[in-house]
């Protein structure tokens, strides 16, 4: 029997207001994560991914807002949570790993410094108490010399160090789920594997559930159980990792992986969707423009996300057109 989810998104929409009109940048999204689960989300820049992930702990721009949907955590909506409440869940129950460390910390204040104030802001204990803490899980990171690095600030660590910091400082608080927005990004190969490594045994022995999100194809294939692929703000296939990868089945999930795995010479074209042309086609493909498959039937069709196979779901008229052939 499958466990209930600890984290249920379902029909998200989120409008961001520009000078010239109001997008849609993330559309009808909807997904389940699992406790000691990694949901992988994919896809290119603008394609929505960021923008989803914010949302759960309110923490979207001025600019943007949800306009539809519900995000449920431990059965409560967190849309309809006060900013005292989402407080107390951000950081302590859901914690977020930023894409660049460097910018997550203040450059003139110790590793020490962030450290106990975070556990202390959440957790009834003193500062020696907190210290001893800071060092345990410092240890666990397999980061040299804890006490050491305590005492340095970000700018004297590498920028493998400090991520390995900020992921040290999340697990302090045992946060049931982490989302990882792009945490290898600016790594080297070395220091990637090392975060990817961390990130897995977190998920192994805590049961942490991990939203990961990236661009990088062979990133998302080390960590994840289930992929989500996203574009033009659609969710528009998902399906467990191996599934997903051995049989990708929408037209932009197969360039997606002809272009950054180099099976072929196709490249992604660079005409990408605006904020304010396909995003917003109504009952339209957002991929239509650029999709080599396309035909009269993909102009004039209600995008529903349908399941092609056991979990294996896409969002694509010409796929399930070929259910039936």
């Amino acid at each position: 029997m499958r466990q209930q989810p600890i984290l249920t998104v379902n029909n998200l929409n989120i409008s961001v207001s520009t000078p010239l009109a109001v997008a849609q940048p993330v559309r009808e999204v909807s997904f389940t994560l699992q406790s000691g689960k990694v949901l992988g989300i994919v896809g290119e820049s603008g394609s929505g991914k960021t923008l989803t992930c914010l949302s759960i702990l309110s923490l979207l721009p001025e600019n943007a807002k949800v306009e539809l949907g519900n995000i449920n955590f431990r059965n409560q909506n967190l849309l309809e949570c006060s900013e005292e409440e989402i407080r107390q869940v951000r950081g302590k129950e859901i914690a977020i790993i930023m894409q660049n460390p460097m910018i997550a910390f203040n450059p003139v204040r110790t590793i020490e410094s962030h450290f106990i104030e975070t556990i202390r802001t959440h957790l009834p204990i003193t500062k020696r108490q907190a210290k001893i803490m800071a060092v345990e899980y410092l240890e666990k990171m397999d980061l040299p010399n804890p006490r050491t690095v305590l005492k340095q600030y970000p700018f004297q660590l590498s920028g493998g160090m400090l991520q390995r910091v900020m992921i040290a400082i999340t697990m302090s608080l045992n946060p049931s789920i982490i989302i990882a927005d792009e945490p290898t990004t600016a790594l080297d190969a070395t220091n990637q594997l090392q975060v990817l490594q961390q990130l897995d045994k977190l998920k192994k022995e805590y049961n942490t559930g991990i939203l990961l999100v990236s661009h990088d194809l062979r990133v998302v294939a080390q960590l994840a159980d289930e992929v989500a692929v996203m574009y033009g703000g659609y969710i528009v296939e998902q399906a467990p990792v191996l599934e997903l990868y051995n049989h990708p089945k929408h037209p932009y999930t197969r360039v997606l992986f002809e272009s950054r795995f180099g099976l072929t010479r196709k490249k992604i074209q660079n005409d990408s969707p605006s904020s304010t042309s396909s995003i917003n086609k109504e009952n339209k493909c957002p991929y239509l423009d650029r999709c080599e498959d396309a035909d009269h039937t993909c102009t004039n069709y209600n995008l529903e996300f349908v399941e092609f196979q056991k979990d294996h779901l896409v969002r694509c008229v010409k796929v399930l057109e070929s259910i039936g052939d």
